[in-house]
């Protein structure tokens, strides 16, 4: 039996007993239907019935009353529970102490159960906004009679985590939106429109405004958007829109910190100011608006700092970049436009078809004039004489700086003056004389070159070049100005013709080794040889040291060729050596770029180690060129070669500049003596005294001495006579391949 059954039991069990008492107290049976009617359960009471038999009937007659009422109040309750239970949007249900259910609710198939369509679902929350609830409402009917139920689920945690993942979303995507439009911004001004346009549509924003720090540290509006679509530049001095918090903006500005607030009276109600940096430095305010109160919360003030560095990282790399490109278009130092500006000009120039002359001025001795009076004061001298420029320089003509002490200068042809009137009638006498910088008065004279466009070139390099060389002619000639000369281009051209070859040759191995012989003038046999570097042309045969050479050392080529010289030459000694031969030491030239260059050492421990450098098959000469620049570091190269046991000569003395002390602190071998002095010795008493100085203080300093170019007998008779060690020259042998040599040399 359920527990429902059990208590109608109880009840009916109940009646029948009130029932039975009834009629012990009438003395008669009572029957069932008098329970209910108080007046007619009275009429069954005996004529003489006692004042206790009333009363024991009124108190079954009130105890029926209290059952009908406890029995409606138990239907009602059971009603209402049952109501509920049906319509509760989460099981419901009671256990008993023995743990088994009294009741449930939604226990079974919960998920699949279908919605109720008179139940109602709705979120209310509190006046002040904290608390928010689930609340559900639907029909309950009681015994014929109609209530309203309802249940209310405390749900504001779970709004506010939805709200923060909201507002988080919104505010990364605003956050990535702005990253992808930093590198596709070109100008200041496309960036911060476009950031305020976003933000201005962004869920729960209505407008935002970029704000910028003016030269006098004051606020400008500098670009502002809203939801409504008004967006636009300004400028300073304009009335910016009513709703711009411009002293929040300003205060940020000020502290350099996020700022947020809310706005009374203002249908924008809340904004927010975050700092912008460029460099370090203050740069501006970007504000942010809402039309909902206390918007910006902790949550936005305490990510805010990730938009400020976002915008101030785009607005910094197109400020450094407006920045370099002034900079790289003027010169810091005279403020005039620089070479690429006037590069840049000449370009539009020649695409429009214009004719004109670029002048090239330069200052005079300017590197004497820095060292002797110092950079500050060169500078100073650079700036009046920009200063001078610009007031003769009309507006239809260029004007740069386009290097140390040198300006260049665009006339049109329609001008009123000539290249040469100009230079000679206005730039001459405005710029050179007398200048005062500071406490020093220094004297400026100029010279100038002048190249035509487009007939000289096209470009502001091509052009500038070719002033240079005509200013460089003009100079040797001592004179102010010079025009140029196409005809010299024609040099130039087979220069650089000839640089290409050259480095074709170095590719091919067309460079070969020849050997000179040279003799000890006192028993006439073979001492040594020099290696001599010849040009194996393929169409046009041997090629004279004298045609390639020089080019060899203009383009610095004489490196690697010198290089593959010294390597051949001991490749050659070793043939030899292993060929059972007899062979000398080799003497190599190095040249002075060589003599520089870091890898001098490594290449010479590379060939004697080709060759074997126990057999020293290796000597150095090296030219007096060579030796006057950095009288330490020459020292230590020449230790580190001689260490190796590398003899050093000095070639072609007494052709250079050195001086006899320099000389003697040198770590030198031998002295040879140039053929310019032989040659000469035999018909010039003079020079024959010279001959015989040097090879005194040769000796005197412990330094054996070889001559060069010796012809005739004459000649070595006279250089045996003076002790001359060794000679060299076509007395004794022209320089020849290495196999035919060989053919000079003894067997070991």
């Amino acid at each position: 039996m359920n527990k429902r059954t059990s208590i109608e039991h109880l009840q009916s069990s109940s009646l029948e007993e009130l029932q039975r008492l009834a009629g012990f107290v009438c003395g008669k049976p009572v029957p069932a239907e008098a329970l209910e009617d108080e007046q007619r359960l009275f009429s069954h009471l005996p004529d003489d019935h006692s004042p206790d038999q009333h009363a024991a009937l009124a108190d079954i007659a009130n105890c029926l009353r209290t059952q009908q009422s406890l029995r409606q109040g138990l239907a009602r309750a059971r009603g209402f529970l049952a109501g509920f239970a049906e319509h509760a949007p989460a099981p419901l249900w009671i256990k008993d102490a023995a743990g088994n259910y009294v009741m449930g609710s939604g226990l079974e198939q919960q998920d699949g159960a279908p919605e109720n369509p008179d139940v109602t679902k709705t979120m209310e929350t509190t006046g002040d906004g904290k608390r928010h609830w689930l609340v559900h409402k639907f029909p309950i009917h009681v015994n014929g009679e109609s209530f309203t139920g309802g249940s209310a689920i405390d749900v504001t945690n779970e709004v506010e985590k939805e709200r923060a993942l909201i507002r988080h979303d919104n505010f990364y995507v605003l956050l990535s939106r702005m990253s992808a439009l930093i590198p596709r911004s070109r100008t200041l001004e496309q960036l911060c429109l476009d950031a305020c346009r976003l933000a201005a549509h962004q869920p729960s924003l209505d407008c935002a405004a970029i704000s910028r720090r003016a030269e006098d540290g004051t606020l400008y509006l500098f670009a502002s958007a809203s939801r409504e679509g008004q967006e636009r530049h300004w400028s300073a001095g304009e009335t910016p829109p009513h709703w711009l918090a411009a002293e929040l903006a300003a205060h940020v500005l000020a502290t350099g910190r996020v700022q947020s607030g809310s706005r009374k009276g203002h249908e924008i109600a809340s904004c927010m100011a975050v700092p912008l940096f460029v460099n370090n430095q203050p740069w501006g305010v970007a504000t942010f608006y809402s039309r909902r109160e206390q918007h910006f919360d902790a949550f936005y003030r305490e990510r805010a700092g990730e938009l400020s560095n976002e915008l101030s990282y785009g607005i910094e790399r197109l400020v450094n970049a407006q920045e370099m490109h002034r900079l790289a278009r003027t010169n810091v130092l005279s403020g005039l436009p620089s070479r690429l500006q006037f590069e840049e000009e000449i370009a539009a120039l020649a695409a429009s078809d214009a004719r004109g002359t670029v002048l090239l001025i330069n200052i005079n001795r300017f590197d004497e004039i820095s060292s002797a009076y110092g950079n500050a004061a060169a500078v100073g001298l650079m700036r009046h004489i920009a200063q001078r420029l610009r007031s003769v320089v009309a507006e239809s003509m260029l004007l740069a700086h386009v290097g140390v002490g040198r300006f260049a200068v665009f006339l049109p042809a329609h001008g009123t003056q000539t290249a040469a009137e100009f230079i000679h009638e206005t730039a001459v006498p405005t710029l050179q004389g007398a200048y005062q910088v500071k406490e020093h008065k220094i004297w400026c004279t100029i010279n100038a070159g002048a190249a035509a466009l487009p007939d000289d070139g096209t470009t502001a390099d091509e052009l500038l070049v070719k002033a240079w060389d005509a200013l460089a002619a003009a100079r040797d000639l001592d004179l102010r100005f010079g025009q140029y000369d196409r005809a010299a281009d024609r040099v130039v051209a087979r220069q650089i013709s000839l640089e290409v070859e050259l480095r074709e040759a170095l590719e091919r191995q067309e460079f070969v080794n020849f050997y000179q012989p040279k003799i000890d003038l006192r028993t006439g046999k073979l001492t040594g040889a020099e290696a001599l570097v010849r040009w194996r042309h393929p169409l046009r045969g041997l090629v004279p040291p004298s045609e390639f050479v020089p080019e060899l050392e203009r383009t610095g080529l004489v490196i690697a060729v010198g290089r593959q010289v010294m390597q051949r030459a001991m490749q050659d000694w070793r043939t030899w050596h292993d060929a059972g031969l007899k062979p000398p030491q080799i003497a190599v030239n190095v040249a002075p770029a060589q003599f520089r260059c870091d890898s001098l050492f490594s290449d010479i421990e590379h060939a004697l180690h080709m060759a074997g450098a126990d057999k020293q098959p290796l000597s150095i000469e090296i030219t007096e060129s060579s030796l006057v620049s950095d009288h330490d570091r020459v020292v230590e190269i020449l230790n580190k070669v001689r260490a190796l046991d590398v003899p050093v000569a000095i070639d072609d003395f007494g052709t250079g500049y050195s001086s006899l002390s320099y000389l003697v602190s040198l770590p030198v071998d031998v002295m040879k003596i140039d053929r310019s002095f032989v040659t000469r010795m035999s018909l010039d008493a003079g020079y024959m005294g010279l001959v015989s100085t040097v090879v005194s203080l040769a000796h005197n300093l412990d330094l054996k001495v070889v001559a060069e170019g010796i012809e005739t007998e004459e000649e070595a008779k006279l250089l045996k006579l003076l002790r001359c060690e060794q000679g060299q020259g076509y007395l004794y042998g022209h320089p020849v391949p290495a196999d035919e040599f060989a053919a000079l040399l003894e067997p070991a």
